[in-house]
C-alpha cells in the first residue's frame, strides 16, 4: 500500500489528475446503479403510500401497487428494462413506471398495439396514415402486431380519447395493448409524480380503455 502512495506522489500533476478522476469514475460506477434503484423503490413506496395503500416486491427491480380510478382497477409498477440482453424487446428502456388496466370483450385478447406520439416520415418507410384525421394522424403513430382490430375502430371519439390522454404532462411514453391489458410505459421522470399527477393520468387511461372496448373489444357490431 506504502508502494501505490508513494509512486501515486511521484507522479506528475496531471498524471494524479487522471487517476484520482478515474478512481472517482469506478466508485460512481459501482455504486450509482444501486443508489438509484433505491430512489425509485422510495418513490413508488411515496406514491402507495399516498394512495392509501403498500407496495408488493417482486426483486430489486420490480415492485407493484394497486388502485381503482373511476371503478377500474389498476395495476402501477416499477420495472427496470433494458435490452442488455438480447431478445425482441423494442420498447422504451430504464427505469420505467408502467400502469395497467384489463380490457374488456373478446377480442382483445387477440389484438396488439402501440400509439406514441411523434412519426416517421412517409419517405424514411413511416406507416401509412390511419384515420384522416389529418391532426391525429399528424401527432401519433399506431401500429398493430398481429390480429388488426377491426374496421372503424379508431373513431373521433377514440382519437379524442387518445389525444386526451396524452395531453397528461405525466403521459411520457407509449401506449401497449398487450395480452389484453391496456398499458402506459411512461419513461424514468416519472420520479416528479405526485399521487394526484399520477390519479389524473389513471382516469384518462381509464377514459381510454373504455373507448377501445366500445369499438375494438367484441365480436359484433361496435355500439
Amino acid at each position: 500500500m506504502q508502494d501505490i502512495i508513494t509512486g501515486f506522489q511521484d507522479m506528475p500533476g496531471w498524471a494524479q489528475v487522471a487517476v484520482a478522476l478515474f478512481a472517482v469514475m469506478v466508485v460512481v460506477m459501482l455504486f450509482e446503479p444501486g443508489v438509484t434503484r433505491r430512489k425509485y423503490a422510495a418513490s413508488l413506496k411515496a406514491l402507495a403510500t399516498a394512495a392509501g395503500t403498500t407496495t408488493h416486491r417482486v426483486d430489486q427491480f420490480t415492485e407493484w401497487f394497486t388502485m381503482e380510478v373511476n371503478g377500474r382497477p389498476f395495476e402501477v409498477r416499477r420495472e427496470l428494462r433494458s435490452r442488455s440482453r438480447g431478445g425482441s424487446y423494442r420498447g422504451p428502456t430504464g427505469h420505467l413506471l408502467v400502469t395497467s388496466t384489463p380490457l374488456a370483450g373478446s377480442r382483445w385478447s387477440v389484438h396488439q398495439l402501440t400509439i406514441a406520439p411523434g412519426r416517421v416520415p412517409a419517405w424514411l418507410g413511416g406507416p401509412p396514415r390511419l384515420t384522416g384525421d389529418a391532426a391525429f394522424d399528424g401527432r401519433f403513430m399506431v401500429t398493430q402486431d398481429g390480429v388488426p382490430v377491426r374496421e372503424g375502430w379508431l373513431d373521433q371519439p377514440t382519437r379524442a380519447a387518445v389525444t386526451a390522454f396524452f395531453d397528461q404532462p405525466a403521459a411520457t411514453g407509449p401506449v401497449w395493448v398487450q395480452e389484453q391489458r391496456l398499458q402506459h410505459l411512461a419513461d424514468d421522470t416519472w420520479r416528479r409524480l405526485d399521487v394526484a399527477a399520477l390519479t389524473a393520468l389513471l382516469g384518462q387511461q381509464a377514459a381510454l380503455a373504455t373507448a377501445l372496448e366500445r369499438t375494438g373489444g367484441w365480436r359484433g357490431p361496435a355500439a
